[in-house]
């Protein structure tokens, strides 16, 4: 079916480019805005909370795509780049539901408290070409174009490759050509446009940002590209062309983007710009590429080793890692720990999108302490999808990861961070993976923000609104073009398989900065510098400032003020993003402090994490619990999720020295907070109906429809057992609970050489 897609496509695509030969295109690589001004400075006088010496702890969404990007589009999202920012801003949106007629909203969502920043970072490839095409740029309505309408149903009853990174080549093929047209100058033109005019200094920033979205082979090398002004380059950079579609080659994928940035914007006078990576967690153990041994560098362009040249460009671009995101968190994993850990890290269960624990003899051992069999296990132990499931990486090249849809370790921050580490000292010096630490959604509903656990509306339009989509669903993979599949009844089901669908995303995180006023200069220098932190949802507050010097007595109150120890000598050390001065001390004190969102739960522990590389070579991580609450954590109450608070603080901090400091290491330091446990996303949904995983029938595992709790088979842990009739079904009630959390940026040591 997809040639009678494709071809159809391509003619309306060429017609529009016909019907808009007329329109102005800026003719230079960089276009500033029309009357030479930057429309998106910031105010003549100082925002009214500004302090001298002092910074302001603002909260936003630096990843967000709308209709603009060709999955969103497709997915039936509803809301452009304005919708989304009005909605950033408190703004009520509509959100489509059901398959009937997804053009029409039948949800509203609005969020109960505004955003202080927000980006829309739609994909580069073809960005706003398949609106301009289907609705000629808004003229008519969505369902219009009969091409486009066939090509809508492919990609969404292909869903699995897009959650998987994989494009079909004809899909490839087709969103390079469109994305090689002019017309992709005139959404970016848009999205400045629409920027600016909804940017409110000192009330609500945004930002100039697009997606870079490579995904060949499977492996996602995805990063959001920022910049400074209206001084921007005249067109986005993507990652897939024609011919790159033809004959896919990973070997200089970041290597192109950085590349253009160079040349596109940073050789270009009044034009900034930095790069947050994200999603590394989903590259099949593409995204930092490990060391090799014969070398001591890792492979990089042309699959060389690493040379000083480009590790100083990617140290001077990739300022940003986003750690958390509605497709999981990327700090680590349980399974890969590999010899990085001390023994005592017992959180890097949190959110895992891929997962190494498929309930199989040859686990890593560390799973079964997770993988109980547990009503109460962490969510990703009921994933058995092997979209989710998957294989430690065997083999990783630039061509492709055996076994496909594998993980690794190097798909982790940790690890890229002890890496850089180890790999600075044959680069004179140059750290290529030193990067501030953020967390956002990836939302593709245009709904900035949205991150609330109970009532999560999904992130792709109608691919997750519903109850099925959220919790899975059982479906015949294998069923090919026997049509007669059925998916009820198991004897007609080729690859019957309970697919987990939607159920291993999230709601996704938040970025926090700490920066002296809320204007686009002040966010962005913030976050390029590194003073931020992420958080998986809630608006955790969290400070680290780090020194040799001892720090005053009331030094948490100055760190819950804001004070900028950049400009008090009463606050000795550096902010956290920053690298400790000199040794003048004999180890590093790190005072550390957070304080839990007013609306959300109370804290449980907090965290510094500490990497470094021995004399060796050899990395390591530990973790150290600086403080914790005196109360001991309680799941919650099972009947309606709510939170156990009892005697749990609003705040932690504390000054701590690192007892195993050797000043001829390499180090960095990084803090973590726990909040309280609480309820996920699926458990809220499962409460929202009398679930009684007895009505299961045992001939198919699906509720009766009498029963009025079909879709909501995933509120159930279904067990199939083979009988001399056929397989039998049953099932036992899930409670899946989650402990919210926040990292900030690291601050950084470097031993002398």
């Amino acid at each position: 079916m997809f040639r009678s897609v494709l071809f159809p496509t391509l003619l309306c695509l060429a017609s529009l480019l016909a019907g808009c030969g007329s329109s102005t295109a800026p003719s230079s690589d960089t276009a500033p805005d029309d009357d030479g001004g930057d429309i998106g400075a910031g105010p003549s006088t100082p925002c009214a909370d500004a302090r001298p010496g002092f910074h302001n702890a603002y909260f936003g969404d630096l990843h967000t795509h709308t209709s603009f990007s060709i999955d969103a589009y497709f997915f039936q999202s509803m809301n452009g780049p304005r919708e989304a920012l009005r909605f950033a801003q408190g703004d009520p949106v509509g959100l489509p539901a059901g398959d009937e007629d997804p053009h029409t909203a039948r949800r509203s969502v609005q969020l109960d408290r505004p955003l202080d920043f927000a980006a829309i970072t739609d994909h580069a490839e073809s960005i706003g070409n398949f609106r301009n095409v289907c609705e000629l740029g808004g003229v008519l309505p969505a369902d219009s174009n009969p091409a486009c309408n066939l090509l809508g149903r492919q990609i969404r009853s292909d869903v699995r490759s897009f959650v998987a990174g994989d494009t079909s080549p004809a899909l490839a093929f087709l969103q390079g050509l469109s994305g090689a047209l002019p017309t992709t100058r005139i959404a970016w033109r848009e999205t400045q446009r629409i920027n600016n005019e909804e940017y409110k200094p000192c009330r609500f920033t945004t930002m100039h940002a697009y997606e870079y979205t490579p995904n060949a082979f499977g492996q996602s090398v995805h990063r959001n590209i920022f910049f400074r002004n209206d001084t921007v380059p005249g067109d986005t950079f993507g990652a897939v062309g024609a011919l790159s579609a033809a004959q896919p080659d990973n070997t200089n994928i970041e290597w192109d983007l950085f590349d253009h940035l160079k040349r596109a914007c940073v050789e270009v006078e009044g034009c900034d710009v930095f790069t947050i990576a994200h999603s590394a967690n989903t590259a099949n153990g593409r995204f930092f590429r490990p060391i090799d041994p014969a070398t001591g560098l890792p492979p990089a362009r042309d699959d060389q080793p690493l040379t000083v040249v480009d590790a100083r460009l990617r140290a001077e671009l990739e300022r940003g890692f986003e750690i958390s995101q509605h497709k999981g968190q990327s700090e680590c994993a349980v399974g890969l720990g590999g010899g990085l850990l001390q023994g005592e890290e017992t959180n890097c269960d949190f959110e895992l999108f891929k997962h190494v624990c498929t309930g199989d003899a040859d686990d890593p051992a560390e799973c079964a302490d997770y993988c109980t069999g547990s009503a109460t296990d962490p969510a990703f132990c009921q994933h058995r999808d092997p979209l989710y499931a998957v294989d430690v990486c065997d083999t990783v090249t630039t061509s492709g990861s055996t076994p496909d849809g594998c993980t690794a370790p190097q798909d982790f921050v940790r690890d890229a961070l002890t890496q850089g580490l180890a790999i600075q000292d044959r680069l004179d010096g140059i750290n290529p993976y030193r990067m501030g630490i953020s967390a956002s959604t990836d939302n593709h509903n245009g709904t900035p923000g949205n991150v609330r656990e109970a009532g999560f509306t999904g992130h792709g339009g109608v691919l997750d609104d519903e109850p099925a989509e959220q919790l899975g669903e059982w479906q015949c993979l294998e069923a090919g073009n026997f049509g007669n599949a059925d998916p009820s009844d198991p004897g007609n089901c080729p690859g019957r398989l309970f697919t987990d669908a939607a159920r291993p995303f999230n709601p996704g995180g938040l970025a926090g900065v700490w920066a002296p006023e809320n204007t686009r200069e002040a966010i962005w220098q913030a976050v390029r510098r590194g003073e931020t932190w992420g958080t998986s949802g809630p608006r955790l507050r969290m400070r680290m400032v780090a020194g040799w010097e001892p720090f005053p007595d009331d030094v948490m109150q100055r760190l819950a003020d804001g004070e900028d120890p950049t400009a008090s000598a009463a606050l000795p050390g550096v902010a956290m993003g920053a690298d400790l001065p000199p040794r003048t001390g004999d180890a590093p004190r790190i005072a550390a402090w957070v304080m839990q969102d007013p609306d959300g739960h109370p804290l449980q522990a907090l965290q510094i994490i500490k990497g470094w590389v021995d004399a060796a070579g050899e990395r390591h991580i530990r973790v150290h619990t600086v403080a914790q609450s005196d109360d001991t954590p309680r799941l919650p109450a099972r009947d309606s999720c709510a939170v156990y608070t009892g005697q749990h603080p609003s705040q932690l901090g504390t000054v701590w020295q690192d007892p195993d400091f050797n000043p001829n290491q390499h180090a960095f330091y990084y803090l973590r907070v726990l909040e309280v446990p609480s309820c996920r996303y699926n458990t809220h949904l499962c409460l929202t109906r009398d679930i009684d995983c007895a009505q299961l029938n045992p001939d198919n595992g699906i509720f009766p429809e009498s029963s009025g709790l079909q879709g909501f088979e995933g509120c159930c842990a279904i067990q199939e057992t083979a009988t001399a009739e056929g397989p039998r079904f049953s099932g036992t009630p899930v409670f899946q609970t989650i402990e919210e959390r926040g990292w900030t940026s690291p601050v950084w040591y470097t031993a002398p050489r």
